[in-house]
């Protein structure tokens, strides 16, 4: 290798305020509660769907406050979230972002800055959540297509994915319900260096993983439905 090659850039070190993330849990913990009031169903081992070291957590999108839903969900512990760099428009915000240990990403041209910091709190043993859609998806159509940087992330943090899916909200205040399945060991699917190509096959297993937990929710919502008729 040539002496005038450069190296990849190393990731700004960014030194969390743990006290600040979990004084900014703890005091909305209750307004976050009254509000979405999340309710959340296991497909599979309870256990096994809240593991304890370095995981990354793929959900679908459907609203802006899908967040703060899911900080009541995994409540027991500490989970950073890949932000658009567009929340941090707002110097107060972005600050507020920086300081709980959010990272910065651009979702139409992911630098490997944001990559490496991501794998890093990944082998650290952080939770970190991420929304593979790559937008807010308001609409009713089924989940979009995971982008296959979550995969990507995942194998280089030599972590499992979580999968989980967020039911649309009926109105603004209604009560969330959240789905959570068993981690999905994605290292295991793909080879020692895969090709952009198996990186987006193993990306739709994981849609089709949600997708799974999206129907689960609906035939227990059918079951339940029709027990309630049965009686009456």
């Amino acid at each position: 290798m040539s002496s005038e090659t450069k190296s990849p850039p190393k990731p700004k070190k960014i030194k969390e305020n743990n006290f600040f993330l979990d004084f900014v849990r703890f005091t909305g913990c209750i307004p976050a509660l009254l509000w979405t009031r999340p309710k959340v169903h296991y497909m599979g081992d309870k256990k096994k769907s809240r593991p304890q070291k370095g995981v990354l957590i793929a959900s679908n999108h459907v609203t802006f406050i899908d967040p703060i839903a899911l900080y009541c969900v995994f409540w027991y512990r500490r989970v950073h979230f890949l932000a658009t760099k567009d929340l941090y428009k707002n110097r107060f915000f972005g600050w507020m972002l920086t300081t709980v240990g959010c990272i910065q990403v651009d979702k139409d041209n992911f630098s490997m800055m944001s990559l490496h910091e991501t794998v890093d709190r990944l082998k650290a043993g952080k939770a970190i959540l991420i929304f593979p859609e790559g937008q807010v998806n308001n609409g009713q159509q089924e989940t979009l297509s995971f982008k296959s940087g979550t995969v990507l992330m995942a194998k280089l943090g030599n972590v499992p994915v979580l999968p989980i899916h967020i039911v649309r909200p009926e109105k603004r205040f209604s009560r969330y319900h959240v789905v959570i399945g068993e981690p999905v060991d994605v290292a295991g699917m793909c080879s020692r260096f895969p090709t952009v190509e198996e990186l987006q096959k193993v990306s739709d297993h994981l849609r089709d993983q949600e997708l799974l937990l999206k129907s689960y929710y609906e035939d227990k919502l059918n079951k339940k439905r029709g027990n309630k008729h049965d009686n009456t």
